[in-house]
């Protein structure tokens, strides 16, 4: 199963072939907030399973980055 990130049903991301590595990947393009100990996603992100890309992509094809984050 493949995961991304999502706002609003729009995938903003490539897929990730875990929810931890997406969450890594959303944690590294600053779109993760701490609050009680526990990381979670800004507004209204989220993490949701979906089909793999057709192609394997980059880490330079990811469709956000910490210099342009999806938020």
């Amino acid at each position: 199963m493949a995961y991304a990130l999502f706002k609003d049903g729009e995938k903003l991301s490539r897929t990730f072939s875990t929810k931890e590595e997406t969450l890594k990947k959303a944690e590294d393009a600053g779109l993760v907030e701490s609050g009680g100990g526990q990381p979670r996603l800004e507004d209204d992100l989220k993490i949701k399973p979906c089909s793999p890309d057709p192609e394997p992509r980059s880490e330079d094809d990811l469709d956000w980055t910490p210099e342009n984050p999806a938020s």
